[in-house]
């Protein structure tokens, strides 16, 4: 984070999110995929099973299918995040450490659903392409074939609980990281320390733990968009419905997925996304840092 309570470098914060974007998409896209297929599986598997057969069976590559809307979302995405959580950080007057008002600002960026709904809608349907008969060449093939078969307003499927999963996600990412950033450097040093200098191996730590919790706190919520979002929509028509099928909504698929795999199936597919969200977040605020501290340099 910027360690400057009083002034914000929005050039210097935002080059530091873009960079924390690119490098964690890149590193954890492919256990994000693994993840999907298990959330929209009903057989059960673990994920070393599940990711061995989309090798086996699709090749390498497949585990990149549909990386490239991620990775120019998320690029925005944490740009604008990293920066509102700075700027919002600032106008409440928060401390370094657990203060709660770490937590509400960086609750403040779920304005970023408005665009990452998007960005999972066509993330999902494009992961989920090889399981049955392949329909989409790429992304943007994805993309015009919804909205030409069912409408525009088909790639905001799945916002509203997407929305309420970005608040709950945002929130605790980064109120875990402020405090886990200050304790770990407390047990450094094993005496109070300056509360904006960091020890270079406490960002990594502090970050993958964040993204982890993070991550799990909110899972049920990610779980649910999964099924909302990964719905064969080839039979649905703009009005929502076809004939007497019609597409479901995120009650209907928390119903499904606690009678069909009781509340165990709101954690499907929850270890890959562990495992990814501390390898992603670690090096995410890694990367962040060192970029902020580079680009400011450069800067100043």
């Amino acid at each position: 984070m910027n360690h400057d309570t009083k002034t914000i470098n929005f050039k210097q914060e935002m080059l530091g999110g873009f960079s924390a974007g690119i490098v964690g998409t890149v590193i954890g896209y492919p256990l994000d995929l693994v993840k999907t297929r298990m959330q929209t599986s009903s057989d059960g598997k673990g994920f070393l099973r599940v990711g061995s057969r989309i090798v086996r069976r699709e090749g390498f590559l497949a585990l990149y299918k549909g990386m490239a809307p991620p990775l120019i979302s998320l690029a925005i995405l944490n740009t604008g995040n990293f920066t509102s959580y700075n700027y919002f950080r600032n106008l409440f007057g928060s401390e370094r450490g657990w203060d709660i008002r770490n937590g509400i600002a960086g609750a403040m960026g779920c304005w970023g659903s408005t665009v990452s709904t998007v960005e999972h809608m066509i993330k999902t349907q494009m992961q989920l392409d090889n399981v049955g008969n392949k329909r989409y060449r790429g992304s943007w093939h994805c993309m015009t074939t919804l909205m030409r078969e069912s409408g525009w307003s088909v790639i905001y499927t799945g916002h509203a609980i997407n929305t309420l999963r970005e608040v709950v996600f945002l929130g605790t990412y980064f109120y875990t990281y402020e405090g886990l950033r200050v304790f770990l450097q407390q047990c450094i040093t094993e005496k109070d320390v300056d509360k904006n200098h960091i020890s270079p191996w406490t960002v990594p730590i502090a970050g993958g733990v964040s993204g982890a919790w993070a991550w799990f706190v909110s899972f049920p919520l990610d779980c649910i968009k999964a099924g909302v979002q990964g719905q064969d929509l080839s039979r649905l028509d703009a009005s929502g419905k076809k004939g007497t099928w019609q597409k479901r909504k995120s009650m209907d698929v928390l119903k499904g997925l606690l009678r069909t795999k009781g509340w165990k199936g709101l954690y499907s597919g929850v270890t890959p996304s562990i495992m990814r969200a501390f390898i992603v977040s670690g090096s995410r605020f890694s990367a962040y840092e060192v970029a902020v501290k580079l680009f400011g340099d450069y800067l100043s």
